[in-house]
């Protein structure tokens, strides 16, 4: 279970961090670091960037709930 849980986190952070860099490749690098790339203007999210961006909550939910469950399958 331990080595499964492991094996886990790694795919979990693998694919976040994927879709981490395709979610920014479309913003400019100032965007990336909190900056104000559009001009100050609000756009929502459409197609494939919501999708992205609900998928990285999801893994990032995911991957704290795999990191609890390592940490507490361990004592």
């Amino acid at each position: 279970m331990d080595l499964f849980l492991n094996v886990l986190q790694i795919l979990v952070s693998t694919i976040l961090i994927v879709v981490v860099l395709l979610q920014v490749k479309g913003s400019g690098f100032g965007a990336a670091l909190g900056g104000m790339s559009g001009g100050g203007v609000y756009r929502t999210k459409r197609g494939l960037e919501r999708t992205l961006f609900q998928a990285t909550i999801l893994l990032v939910i995911a991957f704290i709930l795999i990191s609890f469950l390592s940490v507490l399958q361990q004592k």
